[in-house]
């Protein structure tokens, strides 16, 4: 039988001198070949439409492209562009005879340090967050946007995009997107662009709209000595000309998707203090749940492969179902804050160490929310440096009944002065007493806001390993254990639930009840509109 391309790649032979093993990586489009140094990745001669390398010059053409793009943000990873020849029925690694394809080659590096499976080892840390941050704001600001570039901000060409997802998802409605998710992000993305036509102007006046990676997700970032964000857009130049909420949305759909929620709301709320991008937040509900589509769309195609086992088809559906149920929920938020005229005040609210800053900082990027927290409130009101530790005897000093009361009360006059701007608010904090929490909500009736309150609960061996980890670093909390042995004696229950009230097991960390949660107080609060 005469060698395929595909064996031949198989063959330590074929890369020469030196290479002893080879692992050989599958995608729709691409060839990867692992060889403990080097790796090449080689483009599948297909034409999906949107992406064509269906001949040599084309796959030539991207390659080359390939090299060149990738340079910008990973330029030690990229090396060159080889030609594969044949001669007398042989494949050849840039060697004599007729050239029939092209690698890419790069530099390999351990998989172990791509970004998605350190999420799952949890080595992720908020300070790889922020420098891939800062790596990304540089980035954008590097680029000299240019009329065609921007033009990719528009609405007529975003909507050609989401039209185009739904289009090609239409036949697998029922397979790996349920009918009435389909139509629910349909109706919702089409209502957006009918109300919203000036916010996408605005965008591209701010400057927001550049040439993007356009594939940016934690598979694609390699954290080795440095940072490297590889394999961006290089076939198709309207997926990378796009506004920065889509690139920086992308990572944080896919945190999100990986059950990292709360370095997804960090990377945000760091992006926007880096790049001042404060208007991002009418668009990023909507291109997270537009990159979380596209995702179960491009898993969808790999059901074509007639080659796949029962096992791996199944692996596929479902892990696709959950990229739509995601693309749901964020239609859902952005949905809800094109609909709702009254501003949102929640309480997030239970003992010290029962994560409530945790969930007040997802809900503050979801919602676009001010956050108001008493440890915060506390300290600059005393003139005090908020990491300052105060570890007073319980109800004295800071903590004393007199500077409790008189923190709760300037937490929501300040609460109160957002409302009457129309902004979200949200008040972190115990409200372990019925008095604190009718404060908030006379502030949410004088301002016609509706009122949600999450009550963050969790098993007390979780809460003492968070707060012997809190000891451990910096923090605004002055929260420890003997303080929620004694919460827990004098918190006053939820006898009479204000407004909308919902409970969060935070110690269940899924991300089927993590979602599930928040895809709850979505519901609830467009039903309370």
């Amino acid at each position: 039988m005469p060698e395929t391309l595909q064996t031949a790649m198989a063959n330590p032979a074929f890369y020469g001198s030196g290479v002893t093993h080879v692992r050989i990586i599958q995608t729709h489009i691409s060839t990867v070949a692992l060889t403990g140094q080097y790796a090449y990745k080689v483009k599948k001669p297909v034409d999906f439409g949107f992406l064509d390398f269906s001949t040599l010059e084309k796959r030539k053409k991207y390659c080359d492209e390939e090299l060149r793009l990738n340079r910008r943000l990973c330029p030690d990873i990229y090396l060159d562009v080889l030609p594969i020849t044949q001669d007398a029925g042989v494949y050849r690694l840039n060697g004599k005879g007729t050239i029939v394809d092209y690698a890419v080659k790069m530099k390999e590096f351990p998989q172990d340090r791509i970004m998605t499976t350190m999420l799952k080892d949890g080595k992720v840390t908020v300070e790889l967050i922020d420098q891939l941050c800062d790596r990304l704001v540089q980035f954008y600001n590097a680029d000299t946007s240019t009329d065609e570039i921007r033009q990719q901000g528009r609405l007529d060409a975003v909507k050609q995009n989401i039209d185009e997802n739904f289009d090609q998802t239409a036949s697998l409605v029922g397979v790996t997107i349920p009918a009435d998710t389909y139509e629910f992000i349909r109706t919702a993305c089409a209502r957006f662009f009918t109300g919203n036509p000036a916010v996408f102007a605005q965008r591209i006046l701010e400057g927001r709209i550049h040439d993007c990676h356009g594939d940016l997700h934690s598979g694609n970032i390699v954290v080795t000595d440095g940072l490297c964000v590889f394999d961006c857009i290089e076939f198709n130049t309207r997926f990378r000309y796009c506004d920065v909420a889509s690139d920086i949305g992308f990572l944080a759909m896919d945190l999100d998707f990986h059950n990292a929620p709360y370095l997804a709301s960090h990377l945000i709320r760091k992006y926007v203090e880096l790049s001042g991008d404060h208007n991002v937040y009418a668009v990023l509900n909507f291109y997270k749940s537009y990159r979380a589509y596209v995702r179960g769309k491009v898993l969808g195609f790999r059901l074509d492969d007639p080659h796949l086992k029962k096992e791996e088809k199944h692996s596929i559906i479902t892990t696709a179902q959950q990229y739509y149920e995601l693309s749901r929920y964020y239609a859902s938020l952005f949905s809800f804050d094109f609909d709702c005229t009254r501003p949102v005040l929640f309480l997030v609210a239970g003992l010290t160490g029962t994560g409530k800053s945790t969930v007040a900082e997802k809900l503050a990027v979801d919602y676009d929310a001010h956050v108001l927290n008493t440890d915060v409130v506390r300290k600059v009101t005393a003139g005090i440096d908020p990491f300052e530790r105060h570890h007073d005897q319980l109800d004295t000093g800071l903590y004393s009944p007199k500077n409790v009361e008189a923190t709760y009360q300037t937490m929501v006059d300040i609460g109160r002065a957002f409302l009457g701007r129309g902004d979200n608010v949200i008040l972190d904090a115990t409200f372990q007493k019925e008095e604190y929490r009718r404060l908030a909500l006379m502030a949410a009736e004088e301002n016609h806001a509706i009122l949600a309150v999450i009550h963050c609960q969790t098993d007390d061996t979780t809460v003492k390993q968070r707060l012997e980890q809190r000891l451990k670093k910096k923090s605004v909390s002055d929260g420890r254990w003997e303080i929620y042995q004694s919460q827990k004696k004098t918190f006053e229950p939820f006898d009479a639930p204000l407004g909308i009230h919902l409970k969060f097991n935070t110690g269940d960390e899924s991300y089927e009840y993590r979602l599930r949660s928040y895809q709850n107080l979505a519901d609830m609060l467009q039903e309370a509109m």
